[in-house]
């Protein structure tokens, strides 16, 4: 079973492995601590038999979101566990006033790009050279609606 809690300094190990796992970015666990003390990050962790399998996250950026990023471990990938989590980063967002969300997903990324749009998303524009000034970044939008 899958349980989706917020983001505690007990996970920042699991996650540094995953973003390994999935980005191969060097993500440190510095980086994991940052975002637990930023006042506008918001982290959703999916938790299976108390480890760390994925992650999501936010910023609040005055009413719009950004998602930062989205990872799964390769062993727990196609169980919806992504769309799960961005669901509940737009559950976060309706409960504090945020009605749009925004993000951004390499050109290659197939897979992302059509959960993102099966769940919503648009498609807005092209950013060049968005990944490391090699690859370029789909930027997506997607409204909220309110309940």
């Amino acid at each position: 079973m899958i349980n989706y809690v917020p983001m505690t300094s007990q996970h920042i190990d699991d996650l540094v492995k995953i973003e390994e796992q999935c980005f191969n970015s060097g993500f440190a666990r510095a980086t994991f601590q940052k975002e637990l003390e930023n006042k506008i990050a918001f982290y959703i962790v999916a938790e299976h038999d108390g480890v760390a399998v994925g992650y999501a996250g936010l910023w609040n950026m005055c009413q719009s979101a950004d998602i930062m990023n989205v990872g799964v471990s390769p062993d727990f990938r196609r169980q919806g566990i992504a769309e799960r989590m961005i669901a509940e980063l737009e559950k976060f967002c309706r409960n504090s006033g945020i009605f749009e969300i925004n993000l951004e997903v390499r050109v290659s990324n197939a897979p992302a790009r059509q959960l993102y749009k099966k769940m919503g998303f648009c498609e807005i524009g092209i950013r060049k050279g968005y990944y490391d000034g090699k690859e370029d970044g789909v930027f997506m939008k997607k409204v909220i609606a309110e309940d």
